[in-house]
């Protein structure tokens, strides 16, 4: 007799896990979703540093500033510069004090660098200083 149709056919078995292709295409989201981490963890550093330096440099102009208002006399009119630690760092720093106006007061304006050799300022601090009675 003939075999049963049934019979001549290989029992089909459903094999289990993923296809290569299934595997390349996750692979590739997660080298994308990777990529921006890394990358986003990276500007989150930069933008720490930068806001510790301005931070830091903001010290050094106010420290600066506090210096010539609590002295008792008139700051000469003039620019000086000198060198100030802050934050285990070594910062530089240039006041230039001006008339106004008005002669009983005087601008006086802070800049603070990384080098002394720096043409761009970390920060910038503009006060008034009135004439002392």
């Amino acid at each position: 007799m003939f075999p049963n149709p049934k019979q001549l056919q290989k029992p089909t078995t459903r094999q289990q896990g993923f296809t290569l292709l299934e595997v390349l295409v996750a692979l590739a989201i997660l080298a994308i979703a990777l990529a921006s981490v890394v990358k986003v963890s990276a500007n989150q550093s930069l933008n720490a540093e930068h806001l510790r330096d301005k931070t830091m440099a903001h010290w050094v102009a106010m420290n600066q500033l506090t210096q010539i208002q609590v002295s008792r006399s008139w700051p000469p009119q003039g620019t000086s510069t000198g060198k100030s630690e802050m934050g285990l760092r070594e910062w530089h720093w240039k006041s230039k004090i001006t008339n106004t106006q008005d002669n009983r007061v005087r601008q006086v304006e802070i800049s603070v660098f990384r080098n002394s050799d720096d043409d761009a300022s970390v920060t910038r601090l503009v006060s008034f200083i009135g004439q002392p009675f």
